[in-house]
């Protein structure tokens, strides 16, 4: 039983590396430049996606099944027993709700298929934002078509902003604005927190905890012939993506 519980706790560290690895990923890729970066960066996630998925996650449902196994057939089990199974039990199920949780966030299966403001609307309800924050989602009507690439430029995007506020912004508001004004599109996201340092973000060598994700953004946008603008200080932060499109 001890043995079987190091192995989970082992595996919930490694879980808890596996965004960082995706992260390394992207800025590793994102140096060989514009589409082909941003194809090997969609696909990197849809393995990693499908890899906690049917790796880790089956797992963990497995030792889940086979602690109830064991809790049927050993009726008179001593108290150490006892906690420990009940331990494994609960550790296992913490687990694969994370595994789960985390299989969306890096590759929600559906998004793909969907409209971008569909997508979009998607993202912000599994996110959280919605329950956790006031705020509001405005989208063009009717809904635009845009290339895969840029859909996925814009997603990706919105997705490392929420996620980042969700983690440090303090923030009570959230807005997220889709404006199409002339031959471009503009994304915006705008909260009320506390507001960070956008130079010490964009500048420097890459590391995982100051700002990774939105430099990756931002070359991304770039490769696309767009441009990621952010403001931020103790009165909120907006992150603007501004993409040229075809009027």
């Amino acid at each position: 039983m001890i043995e079987l519980e190091n192995n989970l706790l082992q595996r919930l560290l490694r879980l808890q590396t596996a965004e960082a690895r995706l992260a390394n990923v992207v800025w590793q890729t994102r140096r060989r430049g514009g589409r082909r970066a941003v194809r090997q960066i969609e696909r990197e996630r849809q393995r990693l996606g499908r890899e906690l998925h049917t790796g880790v996650g089956q797992l963990l449902a497995a030792i889940t099944m086979q602690v109830d196994i064991l809790q049927n057939q050993i009726p008179d089990r001593a108290p150490p027993v006892e906690q420990a199974l009940r331990h494994i039990g609960l550790l296992a199920a913490e687990a694969l709700d994370q595994v789960r949780s985390l299989s969306r966030r890096v590759h929600p299966p559906e998004w793909q298929r969907l409209s971008l403001d569909a997508a979009l609307r998607q993202l912000w309800e599994i996110s959280g934002i919605a329950q956790r924050f006031a705020g509001e989602v405005r989208l063009p009507t009717p809904a635009l078509e845009v290339d895969p690439e840029l859909k996925t430029l814009l997603y990706r995007a919105t997705q490392e902003a929420l996620s980042n506020i969700i983690r440090h912004s303090r923030a009570s508001r959230v807005d997220l604005t889709l404006e199409q004004q002339g031959d471009r599109l503009v994304l915006t996201i705008h909260d009320n927190g506390v507001g960070f340092d956008p130079a010490r973000v964009f500048s420097g060598l890459p590391d995982i905890a100051n700002g990774l994700g939105l430099r990756a953004i931002r070359e991304h946008a770039s490769a696309l012939g767009g441009k990621l603008l952010v403001q931020s200080g103790p009165l909120g932060t907006t992150l603007e993506i501004s993409v040229p499109v075809p009027v």
